[in-house]
């Protein structure tokens, strides 16, 4: 507790009165005040209005800045009300009229204290709050991360259960992917992005799900049906719309048709414009198209695909990525 008045009879008298249930300290001006609540644990200040230098109006918010929970009660004269209802818009919790009737005081003083004392706990609460609310989204948002990476894998595998084995067993998705993935680690993109691109051309063919079953009942399942179905990306789209986290790959998928010289679907994209997994998986799934055709002597070498693909530099794809391309193709296996 803290008693500041210029007045030392006064301050003598209120500081005994209080020194009976706690430590009252004494200040004699608003410096020396906002020293002692600086250097101590001060929960009440009972300080009066009129004094030399600093006045009780100017000490309250200075008081406040170094504790906001401090309980202050200002003390004031007859003739100057005004001055205590400043107080009290600058933050005081009470005023009293000198002299001061020590009874009071007291019910002041504990009005005053239990209201610092119930601004705690609500602010401790809102702190508690607000943990356990950050607490709880990063579970949230984790669980929701795991859900989206089960579905991307579920995903995957339906797409492989459309497709058959090509050349080498593996299956038209899987090359695609493994293709992207090299040429986005030559086009020196970092981990995560070549992760990013090789995900999406294992789900760039997603919306071909939708044919599963008219291939089925014509008896064959041949994968150069499945690339480049009217509706496939749009429909992959709206099938990978609800995984939010992987808003990249949406996009990858979404843009997979679009032309490097700004004539293709979706949205005309031109250029840089087109995401680069994109554009890396549109000349990774020409390639595959063009030398793994599980029709018999309909393949070409990868020499006669590559200069097929060189032709159409700067109309359909990209020619950096064209470039990578190329020396990962002509890299020794």
């Amino acid at each position: 507790m803290l008693v500041v008045d210029d007045d030392e009879s006064v301050r003598r008298i209120l500081a005994q009165y209080l020194g009976r249930t706690c430590r009252a300290l004494e200040a004699a001006s608003g410096p020396a005040a906002l020293e002692l609540i600086e250097a101590h644990r001060v929960a009440a200040v009972i300080c009066d209005i009129k004094m030399p230098g600093m006045t009780g109006i100017e000490l309250v918010p200075l008081a406040l800045h170094k504790d906001p929970d401090l309980a202050i009660i200002m003390l004031t004269g007859v003739d100057s009300p005004q001055s205590a209802i400043q107080c009290l818009k600058n933050g005081a919790v009470d005023y009293l009229i000198k002299p001061v009737d020590m009874e009071e005081l007291t019910f002041s003083l504990q009005y005053a204290l239990r209201k610092r004392e119930l601004e705690i706990e609500r602010r401790s609460l809102e702190e508690w709050l607000t943990r356990e609310v950050a607490l709880k989204t990063r579970d949230l948002d984790e669980q929701k991360r795991q859900v989206e990476d089960l579905s991307i894998t579920v995903l995957t595998a339906l797409v492989e259960a459309v497709e058959t084995p090509g050349p080498g067993g593996r299956r038209h998705s899987v090359r695609v992917a493994n293709l992207c993935g090299h040429v986005a680690s030559r086009l020196g993109l970092d981990a995560d992005d070549v992760e990013t691109i090789r995900l999406s051309a294992r789900l760039h063919d997603l919306g071909q799900i939708a044919l599963r079953e008219d291939l089925l009942r014509h008896g064959h399942r041949r994968t150069q049906e499945l690339v480049g179905a009217p509706g496939g990306p749009d429909l992959a789209v709206r099938i990978l719309q609800p995984l939010r986290g992987h808003a990249d790959i949406l996009a990858i998928v979404r843009s997979q048709h679009e032309r490097y010289d700004g004539r293709g679907k979706p949205d005309g994209l031109k250029g840089e414009a087109i995401p680069v997994g994109a554009r890396v998986l549109a000349a990774a799934n020409l390639y595959d198209e063009l030398t793994a055709t599980a029709e018999e002597g309909k393949n070409l070498k990868p020499a006669q695909a590559l200069e097929n693909l060189r032709g159409l530099c700067g109309m359909l794809l990209d020619p950096a990525v064209f470039g990578a391309l190329e020396a990962v193709v002509g890299e020794p296996a």
